[in-house]
């Protein structure tokens, strides 16, 4: 997973550090350290708590929520600078065929 959040940081091709990602579907925050390493803050969205509380690190640079992603999100448009997701996608996808 790390490698995969370290190539999809390479893919938004964001440049400075300090920018505010969303990770979709961020489950533990194992995808997040690569995010933090760069010097970015996140904010992780996952529909399962308990994934949500070993995910919550004090004096870590993000904060995670609970929420479905196959339900409308209600976050304003523009807040954050780019958008990971890894693995999370095809598991809403499979969830949904079955």
């Amino acid at each position: 997973q790390r490698h995969l959040a370290e190539r999809a940081l390479h893919l938004l091709d964001i440049r400075q550090p300090g920018a505010l990602l969303l990770d979709l579907g961020c489950g533990t925050g194992y995808s997040g350290a690569p995010l933090e390493r760069a010097g970015h803050a996140w904010v992780g969205l996952d529909l399962s708590e308990s994934m949500l509380r070993a995910a919550r690190a004090p004096g870590k640079r993000r904060d995670v929520l609970c929420a479905d992603l196959g339900a409308p999100l209600w976050l304003r448009r523009r807040v954050f600078d780019g958008a990971v997701s890894i693995s999370a996608v095809q598991w809403l996808c499979h969830a949904t065929a079955n």
